[in-house]
């Protein structure tokens, strides 16, 4: 049986042998002579089906060919369109090579694959068989909410894939992008950018060296030092990421957030734009640059519209003065800015007031203090110490209900202590093999003043309730007595930390006993207390709690 071919390429008419399965049983010779035929004539139709398929030329106004234009090549103008692999391009004027598969097309050149990725340009070059399409001149291309801008753009259609080397303007909603190269993957709507990259947000401005950018997801991921400015911060790091539609991001290496007069760093930054939140997660500080202050430890946050900040872990503040700093620990620290209007300085910066709570420690060369809890006062340069608080200055030991340090000039004016004022020093000298001292000269009373000049203590003040035990030495600096005295009030004078003089000023009761008449117990005012072991020694001192 035979049947008339169809095939459009034959000039004439072509016949093919059909057969069933009775003719293997009636010609078997025949029939392996005809399968290694049809094996054969198959053979090259299966190589074809390999082959990238042909550029086809679906319309031109006109069709020419001249060799002495260009030698190989269909001329092309008008209106002129092709198609392949799902791709449709269009220009004015085109050159096809059908023997390479290739083209090249000129002005208002279009490229249209699938309904959502669009290229436009003035002259394209492309290459059937590796599907790549090289765009000159103005070029645009469009993917979904995505712009793309450039001189020349190289983009495989195989991968989805785009390359450019001369600088490209992206713009993707809000958010404008440009550097110098870049590559875009249409299938997973990434975008990666080297050299001289700028990211411009409505809310901020980024520049970098390296950045990925995904479409979908709005986020910048970027390696390398990067810069964002604001109207609100300037944030840098060398590595992270940033979601320009829900306005948060991450910052790792050498990064910082520096927002007025307060700079946040740490071993990982995180901001959230939105409620203007930057938390710090690894040796992380927060400089003051107003208070000279350094707030250091393990984690810490700052809340820009409240314009305050805390910080937790091993927390740490230095409060920078010219010939010495005041180091401070406490388990968590906090900066928040006062209120108060009229302390607003001459650059518009408002003072700030610190919140120390829980274990808190602080140390200066001629200073160290105790507490539970402790208020810094920007307003008038005061500290207030709460619960158990306890000061170290020189040789004298002050403990009270509350206590509260005047600065000025980064110098220490008064102290003030309230309810239960206690004053303690030695009164001899240890020898050695000696654990403690048995003899101290105490002070006790309602409440105290202590003046102070250079940072040293000359005068305490006694308002209600005063007590005394001192003892009087010899010219040998040997004690030989010990003057146990009661008064309302009591003008003590003190030089080189050691007590000079006390006035008894109303009501005095006193007696001077020689030096082995009072037991111990009488040696002591009620609520004595030596607390020499919590006194830090060092500025390192200040994270132990021995007696705790």
């Amino acid at each position: 049986m035979y049947v008339k071919s169809l095939y459009r390429g034959c000039k004439s008419d072509c016949f093919i042998h059909t057969f069933s399965i009775i003719d293997f049983y009636l010609y078997p010779a025949n029939m392996k002579k005809i399968c290694s035929a049809v094996l054969l004539l198959t053979f090259p139709l299966f190589l074809f089906a390999q082959k990238p398929s042909r550029i086809e030329l679906l319309h031109a106004d006109v069709s020419e060919f001249d060799n002495t234009i260009n030698a190989g090549a269909d001329r092309l103008l008008g209106n002129v369109a092709f198609s392949h692999e799902g791709a449709v391009m269009t220009c004015d004027s085109a050159y096809l090579y059908k023997e390479q598969n290739n083209l090249e097309a000129f002005g208002h050149v279009r490229i249209n694959k699938g309904d959502t990725t669009t290229m436009t340009g003035r002259h394209l070059i492309y290459l059937g068989d590796s599907k790549l399409a090289q765009m000159f001149d103005d070029v645009e291309m469009k993917d979904k909410q995505m712009t793309l801008n450039t001189q020349r753009l190289d983009y495989n259609m195989e991968t989805d894939m785009a390359y450019y080397t001369d600088s490209a303007h992206i713009v993707d909603a809000g958010d404008i992008l440009t550097s110098r190269s870049g590559y875009y993957y249409s299938k997973t709507s990434d975008l990666f950018f080297k050299k001289d990259v700028i990211l411009v947000n409505p809310k901020f401005r980024l520049t970098c060296d390296t950045l990925r950018y995904n479409t979908v997801g709005k986020t910048a991921y970027f390696i390398g030092p990067t810069y964002i400015y604001s109207d609100e911060n300037l944030i840098y790091c060398e590595s992270g990421w940033y979601n320009t539609e829900k306005q948060t991001s991450l910052f790792t290496g050498n990064s910082y957030l520096k927002s007025k007069e307060q700079t946040l760093r740490g071993d990982t930054v995180t901001y959230n734009r939105i409620p203007a939140i930057g938390t710090g997660y690894g040796n992380v500080s927060v400089y003051d640059s107003t208070n000279k202050v350094i707030i250091s430890g393990d984690y810490a946050e700052h809340h820009e519209k409240e314009d305050s900040s805390f910080v937790t872990g091993h927390a740490t503040m230095i409060q920078i003065y010219d010939n010495d700093s005041l180091f401070m620990h406490g388990d968590t620290l906090k900066a928040v800015v006062d209120s108060s209007i009229q302390y607003v300085d001459s650059s518009g910066n408002r003072k700030r007031n610190l919140f120390a709570y829980h274990h808190v420690k602080l140390f200066r060369s001629d200073l160290q203090g105790k507490c539970d809890s402790l208020v810094y006062s920007s307003s008038d340069s005061s500290i207030h110490m709460f619960k158990d608080p306890v000061l170290w200055s020189g040789l004298n030991q002050l403990t009270a209900d509350s206590i509260t340090i005047q600065t000025a000039n980064s110098k220490i004016d008064k102290m003030y202590l309230v309810n239960s004022s206690f004053i303690v020093s030695r009164a001899d000298s240890l020898q050695q093999g000696e654990l403690d001292s048995l003899r101290f000269n105490q002070i006790r009373g309602k409440n105290m003043t202590g003046y102070f000049s250079d940072n040293k203590l000359y005068k305490i003040l006694v308002s209600g309730n005063g007590q005394t035990i001192y003892y009087g030495k010899n010219k040998n600096d040997k004690n030989f007595g010990v003057n146990r005295a009661d008064c309302s009030d009591l003008d003590i004078r003190i030089n080189e930390n050691k007590v000079q003089q006390i006035s008894l000023l109303n009501e005095p009761d006193g007696t001077l006993y020689p030096i082995n008449e009072l037991t111990t117990k009488e040696l002591r005012l009620k609520g004595f207390l030596w607390k020499n072991d919590d006194r830090p020694k060092t500025k390192e001192d200040i994270y132990l709690h021995p007696s705790e």
